[in-house]
């Protein structure tokens, strides 16, 4: 999260939804087209493209490669259809203000065994983004975790988020005050078979990339993945410099994206 391209250091996220849209705080003009971004620029503006400087109208693919000034970079997303602009910083307050993150201490009462049961053939769950402005979008839902924790019975459903790697997206009792408000992650592989068994380890549960930076489009958790009890376990949140926390809450001067 915090090396030279830390997550942290991401200070816009937008799609593209209209020609010759601008973006605040980065130069050019965009357009979405069907096989990526247009760009319009003038060279003044100091805008890269494959370390080429750009003055005048250049298409953009997601292996473009772009410099901003101030040594700012940007890519080029795809997300479900719809095209994005991605930029970093090196200097944004939340990458250089990141000093660490809280967790609570590992504890092996956390960690179950669950069953998986495989969903229907192409089965969908409606999410929102935490895009600007915010968006609704649809993951595939292979399967769902099975498991007893506490003296109870729980379910989380799961994500396919490319490969054999699932995502869970999880609230519980302490999210909104010990924890995110939009729920943390469990990042799993996908268990082999029709029916089988896997280690839900709540130790290594972990607070969404949007905590870092609110420019990243994090999933919030559907109803079906709210825990109705207090999971002590895994990390907490993330701990910034002052300087930060001003800058989230809108009393300094500046934007963290």
């Amino acid at each position: 999260m915090a090396g030279p391209d830390g997550k942290a250091g991401r200070v816009a996220y937008r799609l593209i939804t209209e020609p010759g849209q601008e973006i605040p705080g980065v130069p050019g003009r965009w357009t979405s087209f069907s096989g990526g971004l247009r760009l319009i620029a003038a060279r003044a503006e100091g805008v890269s493209v494959d370390d080429e400087a750009v003055d005048g109208t250049v298409e953009l693919t997601g292996d473009s490669r772009l410099s901003f000034p101030g040594g700012r970079r940007g890519t080029v997303e795809e997300l479900r259809g719809a095209h994005a602009l991605a930029v970093w910083d090196p200097a944004a307050p939340t990458l250089v203000g990141l000093r660490g993150i809280e967790a609570w201490p590992w504890e092996p009462a956390w960690a179950v065994e669950a069953e998986y049961r495989p969903a229907d053939a192409g089965r969908l769950v409606e999410v929102t983004r935490l895009t600007s402005p915010r968006t609704r979008d649809t993951f595939p839902s292979p399967g769902d975790f099975v498991f007893d924790l506490r003296g109870e019975r729980h379910t989380l459903r799961a994500f396919g988020v490319g490969g054999d790697t699932l995502l869970i997206t999880f609230t519980d009792g302490t999210s909104g005050t010990d924890t995110p408000g939009m729920g943390r992650w469990l990042i799993l592989p996908q268990p082999d078979g029709s029916v089988g068994t896997a280690r839900i380890d709540f130790n290594r549960a972990v607070v969404p990339h949007h905590v870092f930076s609110a420019a990243f489009p994090c999933p919030l958790p559907p109803k079906e993945n709210h825990l109705p009890l207090r999971i002590e376990a895994g990390e907490r949140a993330p701990v910034f410099e002052e300087f930060v926390d001003e800058v989230a809450a809108g009393t300094a001067t500046g934007s963290s994206g």
